[in-house]
């Protein structure tokens, strides 16, 4: 329950502290005093996203802090779940600053507004004439049904199942397509990787190595000729350079012993003719192995030819990336009947969802087919006592032919309130007084179910006359007396003396400005403003009489 209200730089509120007991507190005041902005205040701390306008002094902060006392919501989870502080006397605060940013805390701690919204949710349930309207909304509908069933854990589990199935499912067919566009291609990566199995390139930048021995090859005679001029220069003539360098080494072999100089020289000389003698045997061997093959030369034109072709066709760069191309088109279609047995064990995986999908909801429409009689007939009841006795609650309930993710039931709620008259949508029911007291009894059919330990109804006696104002308030009355925290807003005396506590918004102004109070009242406050709310501004005796006889006082 909510246990304090502490509101400061809020729209026309200064600063208000607002205590709050159990059981059943009226609010009341004149029209414009500002009892939306109390429900604002509350609905900040509460998550709901804040405005800048709603500064009453635009250059400082607003702070808005609720107390609650968690004693009976076992929240223990939520704050394990979110690394924050337990207390049973939990803070909630939210802070706006001059520009328009805002902060939230749970027990001074920071925290996101998605966190203190969920939390919020959990703590309070502020019925307002907007919340009136979701009677024609069919989603809202089915939560009043499934409250009442009380079967939340098996909804929760129904639906990660359910989540689950359809994420399987769109994978599922994301691998069909993608099997599908594989298949399209086929064929056609096949003939591809068949021509390069049939060109079989290798790495090692093999048309390099092509075209280096096609240049030897085109140009073998050539080189031939300059390979004999070279040996005799270098070996078989006279003086050839061998020669020469042998003749030179002998010449300073002589002396070297009596030059160090010398030696030196010889050594370095000795060292130019065993690398002649190397170059000069190469030389021999590349006499040897040249021979002029016409064959090879076309078979090396073709090779560089379809290697070209290849790199061109696939707007490749090197001959080792039709070798990495291959490996590619290998993978594909290897990874073609990969897929396939994914799909197979996709679909036997999506099928197992689908069967725990359907089995869950089946518990689940069970569930809200035995309870849509008791349902009905608890709603009826209460319309009964709230001036209704003719009404009619009908909840049709049809069968979906695919699951969704509230199963696979289609809810609607009839209503009627005169008797021979059909039944029709509910949200379709004109008076205002009809969709209140609907309301009110729907609430109280699934306060308790829901374990919401605190609700605010906000005018939810409007349009309606003072004696079934007055039947409405006791209906709260009760759902307070079942540990539920009720507070009502209302416009009716007799809802107001109802209250166990009772407080009062009021405006005034002072030094230029207007400014909403929000004040407890005492014994004979509240009887002065049940009397005024019973005949206007003027209070007479006999109006004090009336207020302290209906305040039993």
């Amino acid at each position: 329950m909510i246990s304090s209200l502490s509101i400061n730089n809020y729209a026309l509120i200064r600063q208000a502290t607002v205590n709050f007991n159990n059981g059943f507190t009226t609010i009341t005041g004149e029209t414009g005093a500002g009892k939306s902005i109390f429900i604002g205040a509350l609905s900040l701390v509460l998550g709901d996203r804040a405005d800048v306008q709603s500064l009453h002094d635009k250059t400082k902060k607003c702070i808005v802090e609720g107390e609650f006392d968690l004693s009976s919501y076992h929240l223990e989870s939520f704050f394990e779940d979110n690394n924050l502080d337990y207390q049973v006397n939990t803070f909630l605060r939210r802070e706006i600053n001059a520009s328009g940013r805002t902060r939230a805390f749970i027990n001074d701690t920071p925290v996101s507004l998605g966190q203190l919204k969920i939390l919020g949710m959990q703590l309070f349930d502020i019925h307002s004439q907007h919340q009136t309207l979701l009677l024609n909304n069919k989603g809202f509908q089915l939560k009043i049904v499934d409250a009442y069933c009380d079967h939340s854990q098996l909804n929760n589990e129904y639906k990660k199942n359910y989540k689950e199935y359809l994420a399987k499912s769109k994978e599922l067919e994301d691998l069909k397509s993608k099997d599908f566009a594989l298949k399209s291609e086929f064929d056609y990566q096949k003939y591809l990787l068949q021509e390069l199995e049939d060109a079989q390139p290798v790495g090692g930048n093999e048309l390099e190595g092509v075209e280096d021995e096609l240049k030897v090859l085109e140009h073998s005679e050539e080189i031939q000729q300059k390979l004999k001029e070279s040996l005799s220069v270098s070996d078989e003539s006279e003086y050839s350079i061998v020669s020469q360098l042998n003749h030179l080494h002998a010449i300073l072999s002589s002396m070297s012993d009596h030059s160090a100089d010398l030696k030196d020289i010889n050594d370095r000389i000795q060292s130019m003719l065993l690398e002649a003698k190397d170059c000069v045997a190469e030389l021999y061997t590349l006499e040897e192995s040249l021979v002029h093959n016409p064959e090879r030369t076309e078979e090396l034109k073709d090779r560089q030819s379809l290697l070209y072709q290849l790199i061109r066709k696939h707007s490749l760069s090197t001959s080792d990336d039709l070798v990495q191309l291959k490996a590619d088109l290998e993978a594909k279609l290897n990874n073609t009947f990969e897929i396939e047995d994914q799909i197979t064990d996709l679909k036997n995986e999506v099928g197992s969802l689908h069967k725990s999908a359907m089995a869950f909801a089946s518990n689940i429409s069970a569930n809200r087919v035995k309870q849509i009689p008791i349902i009905q007939s608890e709603i009826q009841n209460t319309l009964k006592s709230l001036g209704m006795p003719n009404n009619k609650i009908i909840i049709s309930n049809k069968k979906l032919d695919e699951m969704n993710s509230e199963g696979f039931d289609d809810l609607v709620f009839y209503f009627s309130a005169n008797k021979g008259a059909e039944p029709i949508e509910i949200g379709k029911v004109v008076s205002g007084g009809e969709l209140s007291r609907i309301m009110l009894s729907i609430k109280y059919l699934i306060a308790s179910k829901i374990n919401l330990p605190s609700i605010l109804f906000d005018e939810i006696d409007s349009g309606v006359s003072g004696e079934i104002a007055h039947k409405m308030g006791e209906l709260m009355h009760f759902m307070s007396q079942q540990d539920i925290q009720v507070i009502s807003i209302t416009h009716l005396p007799q809802v107001a003396v109802l209250g166990k506590s009772h407080l009062l918004v009021s405006k005034q102004d002072s030094n230029g400005f207007t400014e909403t109070h929000i004040q407890s009242l005492k014994k004979e406050e509240r009887v002065q403003e049940i009397a005024k709310m019973l005949s206007g501004k003027e209070i007479t005796p006999i109006t004090i009489s009336n207020a302290r006889e209906l305040l039993g006082s």
